[in-house]
């Protein structure tokens, strides 16, 4: 009966725990696309400081194609990923972001990047039926800056974060 007992417990924090993982705070969908945002993280780190009165944040991302057909992921999506602040100011990842989020990587070693999830976010040939989560974007923002909005500015896709 024991075992029985810590078998379900276990699964129900497994389920809990993978829910919380997965949540989703914003998402926009294209014809052939959704971009979805699970959580947007604040960092700081010794080595790499950002400007005076900002902060640094990464986001983590799935993105999943959901046509019948290849898409250009890295030029159509992901190089046009944006955030807004209450104030309409945009901000977006762009090459500073890559290092942002490697900082990140190196300092919070507890999580696990998919490398492959990672590179494939970025390629012209992203499969049909594919989905890649991984920590995507960098930002430097405003310390005082609160994000409401998520974006692909490209395609003029928003969603309010919740």
């Amino acid at each position: 009966m024991k075992t029985y007992i810590i078998v379900f417990l276990l699964a129900v924090t497994a389920s809990l725990y993978s829910q919380k993982n997965n949540s989703v705070i914003a998402e926009v969908k294209s014809s052939e696309v959704s971009v979805k945002l699970h959580q947007l993280l604040d960092f700081t780190n010794p080595d790499s400081k950002p400007k005076d009165g900002h902060k640094f944040i990464v986001a983590e991302i799935t993105l999943e194609n959901f046509s019948s057909k290849a898409v250009a992921m890295g030029s159509e999506y992901t190089m046009s990923i944006t955030i807004k602040d209450d104030k309409g100011n945009e901000y977006r990842s762009g090459l500073k972001g890559a290092g942002i989020v490697s900082s990140y990587l190196i300092k919070n070693k507890s999580y696990q990047q998919d490398q492959s999830a990672n590179k494939l976010s970025y390629d012209e040939n992203f499969p049909a039926k594919t989905k890649a989560k991984s920590l995507l974007c960098g930002f430097e923002i405003p310390k005082d800056a609160k994000i409401v909005s998520f974006g692909l500015k490209k395609k003029s896709l928003w969603s309010v974060i919740k």
